[in-house]
């Protein structure tokens, strides 16, 4: 398994509301710890007739207004970043689309997003803005919770192991992450049956997990325990553990034949957590060839 991760730019949608801010200390905190460039990303929708923080902008000013909120963000952020390259970009069209065309074109990229989260009723009514750029992003998407107040350097990180084959695919990223911030690594396995093939299975995910972060020299701490893989449960052992970063894969079930949907799990934990969740998209090589071809029609 490749262990490292490259993330040469930082890129955090803004609309200068109180969520788009929180995102943004977040993500210089990780383009601090990476020496990576930090993109201060605004996106113009074509029918936007009002901004966040203006009450009466025309529409023909309203580019003008935009840039200069944002040069403003960008002089704060390289107060703490004096030694990184810190710029900002506007782009128009739908949100998700540009923040992925973004970090398409320069690469090796992390999307930083806020969120205002919902409450478990809530989140089957509505959709997150937040999780519509986690589903079209390309590359790793850190999403936070707007109104938490929580230490954005992070200490320990959380993964949690199940069955399916791409589990152990979190690995990379959490190893990354610990080392250039110094953070423990909490392992947490859980059990989604008593089928022994399956508990067995998981028992050996969660032992390739304990060994690859040792051999990494990563701190770690591990626990199992016989659940379902619920966000509540995720959530409360998070809390107990001062978690401040879980990371999830962009996980994908298949519905029929040939349609794929979003695992009900990623999403209502980017919905739901209040701690700042990691989505990674799955590397799909790790398939079976009907599966991987099938998908990519």
């Amino acid at each position: 398994m490749k262990n490292t991760i490259e993330i040469k730019n930082v890129i955090v949608g803004i609309d200068f509301s109180d969520g788009s801010l929180n995102a943004m200390q977040h993500a210089i905190s990780v383009a601090l710890k990476y020496n990576a460039k930090l993109i201060l990303l605004y996106v113009l929708t074509p029918d936007a007739k009002t901004l966040i923080g203006a009450d009466e902008v025309s529409k023909s000013n309203m580019v003008s207004f935009i840039e200069k909120k944002l040069n403003k963000l960008v002089s704060d952020c390289k107060k703490s970043l004096p030694r990184n390259i810190v710029e900002y970009k506007i782009r128009m069209g739908k949100v998700s689309r540009e923040m992925n065309a973004e970090a398409q074109e320069r690469g090796s990229a992390l999307v930083v997003v806020g969120t205002h989260g919902c409450s478990e009723f809530k989140e089957f009514f509505m959709g997150s803005s937040a999780f519509r750029i986690i589903s079209a992003s390309k590359f790793p998407v850190l999403s936070v919770r707007n109104g938490v107040d929580i230490q954005r350097d992070l200490t320990n990180i959380l993964i949690v192991i199940d069955d399916s084959m791409e589990t152990l695919q979190k690995l990379k990223y959490a190893v990354s992450m610990a080392k250039r911030f110094h953070a423990k690594v909490h392992i947490m396995g859980m059990y989604p049956t008593r089928y022994k093939d399956i508990t067995q299975r998981i028992d050996a995910f969660v032992k390739q997990a304990e060994i690859y972060l040792l051999k990494e020299n990563v701190r770690l701490d591990s626990v199992l325990i016989k659940k379902n893989k619920k966000v509540d449960t995720v959530l409360e052992y998070a809390a107990k553990k001062d978690v401040n970063l879980i990371i999830v894969m962009k996980e994908i079930e298949l519905a029929g034949e040939t349609v794929f949907i979003m695992a009900p799990f990623s999403e209502r934990i980017v919905n739901r957590s209040p701690i700042p969740i990691l989505t990674v998209n799955v590397d799909e090589s790790i398939y079976p060839d009907k599966f991987y071809s099938t998908k990519k029609k």
